[in-house]
């Protein structure tokens, strides 16, 4: 029974909206075999100044698990106060934890581990989230900004 639910801003005609709908049926009875009976859509207009909040937040970021095709835009990355670094760090880092997960074949997955050997192998890996580069660190700012990154895990 699958349902599909297409956000999209507005102003497509209805016309353009039942052709979309049309050939996402199709699809999705060729596809999946199922019938198109089974086949529900439903098209939510959402404005652009909501799209953030309302659309990329609550089902990209707060569902990528579920996501089998990211965008290649985020609205938060023209953001630069530490909040919004933060919370690009945070996906930043859980993003890359569940593709080690999944190409882990070992059965065992321990994130933090992951983790530590990431930060082990490669810090400089995350300078673009910080206004100073490793490479100008103190030992002693290393070892804070390696706790601020576990800390996101």
């Amino acid at each position: 029974m699958p349902h599909i639910i297409v956000k999209l801003y507005p102003g497509r005609s209805e016309l353009k909206k039942l052709e979309l709908t049309e050939k996402i049926v199709k699809n999705v009875v060729e596809i999946t075999g199922c019938k198109e009976k089974s086949v529900s859509v439903a098209i939510e207009e959402i404005e652009p100044g909501d799209w953030a909040e309302k659309v990329y937040k609550p089902d990209i970021i707060g569902s990528r698990e579920a996501l089998y095709k990211k965008p290649g835009y985020d609205p938060f990355e023209a953001k630069q106060d530490k909040n919004e670094k933060t919370d690009s760090l945070m996906e930043h880092v859980r993003e890359a934890a569940m593709v080690a997960k999944k190409e882990n074949t070992s059965g065992i997955f321990d994130a933090m581990s992951w983790l530590d050997l990431e930060l082990e192998d490669n810090p400089e890996s995350f300078d673009s989230f910080f206004n100073t580069s490793w490479n100008k660190l103190s030992e002693d700012e290393k070892q804070k900004r390696m706790l601020a990154i576990r800390r996101v895990l």
